[in-house]
């Protein structure tokens, strides 16, 4: 997945004349942290947020008789990060991470703004990858850790009907071995079950279903 495919396009930006009032008028209406800053071309040039606004607007003296309001120039922060349109969503993730950012803005490499990705778009998307959507089986198992472990594991699955909807890798800290979470459907709990442990070197950890909804 890449950020063009979760991120919002077009977003809502400040230009630096804008009014900081009318910048967080426009945060609190639309539930906005933080809002883009781009000069007339497009480009972004800063980002500001509605708290940095709301502390400028408490401590900052009145505008100069020459000035006859403040700009969002005085209170906008140049952008800690941006991404490409084809930036890897998780490579996303990891800067979000990495610099404790709530979003970043989505730039072309003329540093035109065309959209910004959220911890929210994120999340949602990742929750969709995951299979979080669907009424699959959800399965953790620990594997030895070679090549052909996962394709021997998928074969035994098809082999009973069941189907992979999804599947994550991770390691448990322990060498030689590591962890696989799936999603799997079509298939019967204990049939899956069954099918699974007939590999004696493949431990199942961890089993889950989703309740049934009420109508």
């Amino acid at each position: 997945m890449l950020v063009r495919d979760c991120m919002t396009p077009n977003p809502i930006t400040l230009r630096p004349s804008s009014d900081p009032l009318a910048g967080l008028a426009i945060c609190r209406s639309g539930g906005f942290c933080h809002l883009p800053v781009v000069d007339d071309e497009g480009r972004l040039v800063g980002m500001v947020t509605e708290s940095e606004i709301r502390h400028f607007l408490a401590t900052a003296p009145p505008p100069s008789v020459m000035q006859r309001q403040h700009r969002v120039e005085q209170v906008m922060q140049p952008p800690v990060a941006t991404v490409s349109p084809d930036y890897p969503l998780e490579e996303a993730a990891r800067l979000m991470i990495r610099h404790d950012l709530s979003g970043l803005p989505v730039v072309e490499p003329d540093g035109r703004l065309v959209g910004i990705i959220t911890r929210s778009d994120i999340f949602s998307r990742f929750a969709e990858a995951l299979g979080a959507d669907t009424a699959a089986i959800r399965i953790t198992v620990r594997v030895p850790d070679r090549p052909g472990e996962l394709a021997k594991l998928a074969g035994r699955i098809a082999a009973v009907g069941g189907n992979i909807c999804s599947v994550v890798s991770h390691a448990p800290g322990r060498t030689g071995q590591m962890d696989l979470t799936l999603r799997v459907d079509r298939v019967e709990r204990e049939t899956l079950l069954s099918a699974i442990r007939a590999d004696p070197e493949v431990e199942v950890l961890h089993v889950w279903e989703r309740a049934p909804e009420n109508p």
